[in-house]
């Protein structure tokens, strides 16, 4: 906390008052630092200052909670956005799904996308790229093909991600058959 309050002491001896921009960049350093204690201090000078988070800020504190594996927090600041009006878009949710799908929480992940669908959010290619290689990664090779397919049905061109984490997946779990097919689908791309 020392750090913190050394920061906005000292801009209080400046006469600056700090703004959103100010707490989302502030935000965003500790975060990336992983100073979790820090950014909830944060927080709480928004708050006794009434300065009221946005899309950005919240975007933000998902990263950072989602990457720490805080999803009990992460699902407070969903929720707070939806008090607040602020509607979560997919880069919100394709990082916390790629957060969830790196921890091996993958019930959380589908949840994630019923929520994506309550907010009528379609799955841009990162996502599926997310989600096929978490997926691929615990030999869930039928929820693969659905995602391929759905990628097709949906005219979302796969890219050299999607086509590497596909051959990786099949190729782990000795399939080769998949493997020449994908392999087949990037010489028809």
């Amino acid at each position: 906390f020392k750090e913190v309050n050394e920061v906005l002491h000292q801009m209080a001896q400046l006469n600056i008052r700090p703004d959103l921009h100010i707490f989302n960049t502030l935000i965003d350093c500790y975060g990336k630092a992983k100073k979790l204690d820090e950014v909830s201090l944060l927080r709480n000078e928004m708050t006794r200052l009434n300065i009221t988070p946005d899309i950005v800020t919240f975007s933000i504190l998902i990263d950072c909670y989602g990457k720490a594996g805080r999803f009990n927090e992460v699902n407070k600041l969903l929720q707070q956005m939806k008090q607040a009006n602020i509607k979560p878009g997919i880069i919100i949710f394709s990082t916390l799904i790629d957060c969830c799908g790196k921890a091996g929480m993958l019930k959380q992940m589908e949840e994630l996308r019923e929520q994506m669908k309550q907010f009528n959010i379609t799955l841009e290619l990162q996502t599926f790229n997310s989600l096929i290689d978490c997926y691929g990664k615990v030999k869930n090779f039928d929820e693969v093909s659905r995602l391929r397919n759905e990628m097709t049905r949906l005219n979302i061109t796969p890219d050299s991600v999607t086509f590497s984490t596909l051959i990786k997946c099949y190729g782990k779990a000795e399939r080769f058959k998949e493997v020449n097919e994908v392999l087949q689908q990037m010489k028809e791309a």
